[in-house]
Formats: structure tokens, C-alpha cells, sequence
């Protein structure tokens, strides 16, 4: 009990020490005694010199995000005088200004897309039927190992198995939460979903990547393509669930990232959007204590409870890739319960080395391989190009994603208490292990062995989703209270 208050007082510490330099932003949370309608917000929002940005998600009318129409988007003190005109309209309740924050993409290399020419192969286990003809298939060995580069043969997420079962995502929209989505590159188009999609940094339906010289904002692009890039076009490689849709949600690509900008995003269109997919995060400096704010926790509370009609989101997570001198407890979107936190190996089943540990991670899938930088993870990237270096957790979370996408075609009712169920089951140790021997393999009480670095295991997409065809629905959760302490008696 002691080590928790320990851990406890030095995370506040350190959001305390950081509180100094907090900044203010010119967005306004505005709660209102009564549920509203958008028009009634608007009118509000225009005479005080505010622009109505949109309700926020699942609040019913009664919270809406405002902008003020003067103030810099970022300042090192609180606008009060705005804060005062608001609050005298009637129907608002409180006001409350939003503070700004640092969160940011996991395995970023922002550089122009790799020019490697793969050279085709045959695997001989396969008819040349089976295996996708797209040029950049043979690279992707995490989709299939043969030996490839220096990998370890059948070291993969072994998804032939589950697209020889005719299970390939279809039905399924997966939205990736980052710096947006090209959405006319020639292997995503047709998998593309807009009406799933939105950009919440310049808040309009069409979430397209921003450009810059150095391709910073690839990051969206090459996390889209592992889900869903199609198959046998003649481009690129293929996605885990090439026939799943995908969604973009663009929310990264502005200077400080708000409660409600995350808010917005991870409930936008939950009965629409089956997965949600995030290779983001709090910086992983190793000092840094993080995590979801209130209207972002609510959000991803009311997704896991209400969305997909009441089966549940399911939120999948990048680990953090801020090595052994950092740790994925202390960064609360992938430590929640109500996320899936995913780390990545490398081609040879070891850990790489922006891998962190902690008890939260439930499995992994892969990042780029040992020294080659062509074994990184081959995917789509800006204005139509190919990209073999895309690496970092950022890429384990999207494979994991694909592999639910499978999950949840071939039992379109499973509830997100199911995947993590099918998750932990299913996840194989095959070839993991730690580098430098510092996190073993434990055996829990039920049976299944653990590892603090990899989880249960590698996801195993075959195996999912056979056992995802003939799975019984876990009951729901249950919230247990022993009891309140009404008065305190000391001794």
C-alpha cells in the first residue's frame, strides 16, 4: 500500500512541477442549465465574439466547445474578461477555459517514403494464388515470415489463417485518430469511410494530411495502410483486414491539443466507428505523469458502455516508446481499463529498444526488425507513395487494430469485454523475449503466462478468429462497493 502512495505523491509532483508553465488556449468548455440545440449555441457563441465549434460528444446538449474569435491560440495567462462575457448569458451555467498540452506521434520518422523495389517470392507452403500480389507483400514480414531480412520463420500475426477462413474486416470501420488521413492514396481510397471521418483541427469533414517539406504529417497515412490497404491492386503492400473501412479522424496537426479536441474525437460517431486506433500519447521523456482529462475519460467511458448500440468501442493503444528509462503505468490512456495497450517485437522476437514495460500492456504485435532499416513496417504513405521504415509502437497499435477488425467480422456481436477476453487467450509467447533478460515469463493463477514487457503475447489473428466464431459473450461488468466510510476513529 505504501509503494502506491509513494507512486501516487511523485506523479503529482510532477504535474505540479509542470503546472508552471501551463498554457491557456482561446477554446471554452460551456455547460448550459438546460439541453440546447446547436442554433441556440450558435447565436450565443456569434454575439459575444465566439465561434460554435460543436456540441461535445455525448453530452446531450447541455456542453458545447466555443472559440473566441481574438484571442491567440495559446497564452501563458487566463482570458477572464471573455470567461465573465460568457457567463453572462442566462443559460450558461460555467465556463471554463482550456488549458494546452503536448501529446505526440509514437515512432515518427518524418522522411520521404522509402524507394525500394521488393523483389517477389513464393512461399512454398502457399499456392501463388493465396499470397497478395502487391509489390511491397514480400517486406511484410510480420504478415508473413519466411526468414526474410534475418527474421525468425512464422514470427508473425499469422493473419493467412484467418483470410483463408474468408475473414478479411469487412464491415468493419476502423478510425485512426492522428494527423490525418490521404485519403485519395490509390490503396486506401476505396476502403475510405467519410462519413466516419472529420477533421477536428480545422473542424470540417475532410480530415487530409497538412503539408510540410520534412513529411511530418505521414504519421495518420502509414497507420491507416497496415488496417486496410487493399489488396491485389498493384500498390504498396496490404492491410491486416483489407476489406475493413477506414475512418480518419484528424486531431494531432495543431500546436497544443485541448480536453476537447480529445473528447470530440474519441466520441465521434461511435455507432459508426467499431475501433478506435491511437499511436499517440503524453511525451515519453521518462518524467512525464499523463493522461486523459475529464470530458476525454467520459468519452471513452461512454464508447466502451454505449457504443457500436451498447456492444462497445474498443480503444486500442500504443504503448510508448520511450524505452527503459520510461514507463507505460504512467501514462493513463494506456494504462485505463478501458483501453487496449499494445507493444511491439521485433523480427527476431526480441523487444525493441523504445519498448517500455509495465502491467498494463495486454499484448503486442511488431515494429520495424533489427538493424535493416528496410524491416521496418511497409506501408502506405503521402500522395500515393510506399514507405518500408514506418516503425515505433505507433505501428504495433494499428496491426492490433486490423486483427480486431478480423475479430469482429466473424462475430459481429462481441462486446469490447470480448476482445480483451479473446486478447489474453489467444496472444501466443511463440518467440518473445527480453534482450537483456530484465522481464521474465510468469505463469498467473488461471494458467496463461505474462510478460511485463510483451503482455500475454504476440496477437495471433488466426487463432482469434476461430475462437471469435464460436465465443459465448462474457457477462458484463460488475462494480462491487464493500462498503462507505462514514467516520473516521483514530487510535
Amino acid at each position: 500500500m505504501l509503494s502506491k502512495w509513494i507512486y501516487f505523491f511523485i506523479g503529482l509532483t510532477t504535474l505540479v512541477v509542470s503546472s508552471a508553465n501551463i498554457v491557456f488556449t482561446n477554446s471554452f468548455l460551456v455547460r448550459f442549465h438546460q439541453n440546447i440545440n446547436n442554433d441556440i449555441a450558435h447565436a450565443i457563441a456569434s454575439r459575444n465574439g465566439f465561434e460554435n465549434v460543436g456540441e461535445l460528444s455525448g453530452s446531450n446538449g447541455r456542453e458545447y466547445h466555443f472559440k473566441n474569435k481574438v484571442l491567440h491560440h495559446s497564452r501563458t495567462r487566463r482570458s477572464i474578461t471573455q470567461t465573465r462575457v460568457l457567463k453572462r448569458e442566462p443559460l450558461i451555467r460555467t465556463t471554463i477555459q482550456q488549458t494546452g498540452f503536448v501529446r505526440v506521434k509514437r515512432g515518427l520518422r518524418s522522411s520521404p517514403p522509402s524507394l525500394v523495389i521488393p523483389t517477389p517470392y513464393v512461399d512454398d507452403h502457399q499456392s501463388e494464388q493465396t499470397i497478395p500480389s502487391d509489390p511491397y507483400f514480400p517486406l511484410q514480414w510480420y504478415l508473413r515470415n519466411t526468414g526474410q531480412n534475418g527474421g525468425k520463420k512464422h514470427l508473425d500475426l499469422n493473419v493467412q489463417a484467418a483470410w483463408d477462413l474468408g475473414i478479411t474486416g469487412k464491415n468493419v470501420t476502423t478510425a485512426i485518430m492522428d494527423d490525418g488521413v490521404d485519403y485519395m492514396h490509390p490503396d486506401l481510397k476505396y476502403n475510405y469511410n467519410p462519413e466516419a471521418s472529420y477533421d477536428f483541427s480545422s473542424n470540417d469533414p475532410f480530415p487530409y494530411p497538412r503539408y510540410t517539406d520534412d513529411w511530418f504529417n505521414s504519421h495518420g497515412t502509414r497507420c491507416a495502410g497496415e488496417v486496410s490497404a487493399a489488396r491485389d491492386n498493384g500498390v504498396c503492400g496490404v492491410g491486416v483486414a483489407y476489406d475493413s473501412k477506414i475512418a480518419g479522424i484528424r486531431m494531432l496537426d495543431q500546436p497544443y491539443m485541448t480536453d476537447l479536441i480529445e473528447a470530440n474525437s474519441m466520441g465521434h460517431e461511435p455507432h459508426k466507428i467499431h475501433i478506435y486506433s491511437a499511436s499517440w500519447g503524453p511525451t515519453d521523456d521518462g518524467k512525464t505523469v499523463d493522461g486523459p482529462r475529464n470530458a476525454t475519460m467520459r468519452a471513452i467511458v461512454q464508447g466502451v458502455n454505449e457504443g457500436r448500440n451498447g456492444l462497445g468501442n474498443i480503444y486500442v493503444w500504443a504503448s510508448g516508446d520511450g524505452g527503459e528509462d520510461d514507463d507505460c503505468n504512467c501514462d493513463g490512456y494506456a494504462a485505463s481499463m478501458w483501453t487496449i495497450s499494445i507493444n511491439s517485437a521485433i523480427n527476431d522476437g526480441q523487444n525493441a529498444h523504445y519498448d517500455e514495460s509495465c502491467s498494463s500492456t495486454l499484448a503486442s504485435t511488431f515494429s520495424n526488425g533489427a538493424k535493416d532499416p528496410n524491416t521496418g513496417v511497409a506501408t502506405t504513405d503521402l500522395y500515393g507513395k510506399c514507405t518500408t521504415t514506418h516503425s515505433g509502437t505507433s505501428a504495433a497499435a494499428p496491426e492490433a487494430a486490423g486483427i480486431f477488425a478480423l475479430a469482429l467480422e466473424a462475430n459481429t456481436m462481441l462486446t469490447w469485454r470480448d476482445i480483451q477476453h479473446l486478447t489474453v487467450l489467444t496472444s501466443k509467447r511463440n518467440s518473445l523475449f527480453d534482450a537483456k533478460n530484465r522481464f521474465h515469463w510468469t505463469m498467473n493463477g488461471v494458467g496463461l503466462e505474462f510478460n511485463h514487457l510483451f503482455g500475454f503475447g504476440v496477437l495471433d489473428a488466426g487463432s482469434m478468429v476461430t475462437l471469435a466464431k464460436q465465443w459465448r459473450t462474457v457477462p458484463p461488468r460488475y462494480h462491487c462497493e464493500a462498503g462507505d466510510i462514514t467516520q473516521l476513529r483514530f487510535i
